[in-house]
């Protein structure tokens, strides 16, 4: 194919990478809050307040992640089915090309 792209795409690679996103996410969904939990473990309080700090800006940081890999296992998803629906179209494409009775 003169000035086609070179370039492959594993669909089924993009596929998987979707549902794997998407079981990360329900991994961090399906993690407890530390906060509070072990505060007298530490026997410190100096200790136990900076694992209150730590737990807290965990909470917010994993809220985050959870959004953003949401997001691309969203994407991988989308774009796994874009580029199976393109080559399904172009195989039809092509069949209809070079069946006679289409007119060509």
């Amino acid at each position: 194919m003169a000035g086609g792209s070179d370039q492959k795409l594993d669909l089924e690679v993009i596929k998987e990478m979707g549902k794997g996103l998407g079981n990360i996410k329900k991994a961090f969904d399906g993690l407890e809050d530390l906060g509070g939990k072990y505060e007298d473990d530490f026997g410190n309080g100096d200790l136990a307040d900076k694992f209150g700090d730590f737990a807290d800006n965990w909470k917010l940081s994993r809220k985050r992640l959870t959004e953003e890999i949401d997001v691309l296992a969203q994407i991988a998803k989308a774009a796994g089915q874009a580029y199976e629906d393109i080559d399904h179209q172009l195989a039809q494409a092509l069949r209809d090309a070079q069946d006679p009775k289409k007119g060509n």
